[in-house]
């Protein structure tokens, strides 16, 4: 009887200690793509798609785990909602990563969760819609952008002045 319960007791420990282990394998930031395969259907996932799929878009992911060690700083959240094919939410991402501000890209269409959240802050829904901790910026320009990640606190690279060549050159 004794052995039984001690044989119960180690088979349980080693599935714990495993199930843990497969857990955190498993935290931690990574892609995830949108693709469609051959039949139109569509599909997420963290691996590339077979060599039959098309990715429809690649999108950065951090763990919660990593959201939450980005938190413990006095900056406030960015979350980017933005659309697939749209140029302008391409080149405000951009701006984020070339600035290594930490961001959560979410993605717009079918969400109406995140739709209902821009509509009680703003008149209409645009893409890209971009959350600066409460501060909402819609559209937008790539200053307009770096201006208002100035405001929250963000430390932003300065463009570099194009050498312009003088009229007697």
């Amino acid at each position: 009887m004794k052995l039984t319960i001690l044989k119960t007791h180690s088979i349980l420990k080693i599935f714990l200690l495993s199930f843990i282990a497969i857990a955190a394998s498993n935290a931690h930031a990574g892609k995830l793509y949108k693709w469609v395969d051959a039949n139109g259907k569509i599909s997420y996932q963290d691996q590339p798609p077979p060599k039959s799929g098309k990715i429809l878009s690649e999108k950065e992911v951090i763990s919660k785990a990593d959201e939450a060690q980005e938190g413990d700083t006095d900056l406030p959240k960015v979350v980017v909602y933005s659309v697939n094919e749209c140029e302008l939410c391409d080149r405000l991402i951009s701006v984020l990563r070339q600035n290594k501000i930490p961001h959560i890209e979410l993605p717009l269409e079918d969400d109406r969760e995140a739709q209902k959240k821009i509509l009680a802050k703003a008149s209409n829904i645009i893409a890209p819609t971009i959350f600066i901790g409460e501060t909402i910026v819609q559209g937008g320009s790539e200053a307009g952008l770096k201006e208002q990640l100035r405001s929250a606190g963000f430390e932003i690279e300065q463009a570099k002045p194009k050498n312009r060549l003088s009229a007697d050159q």
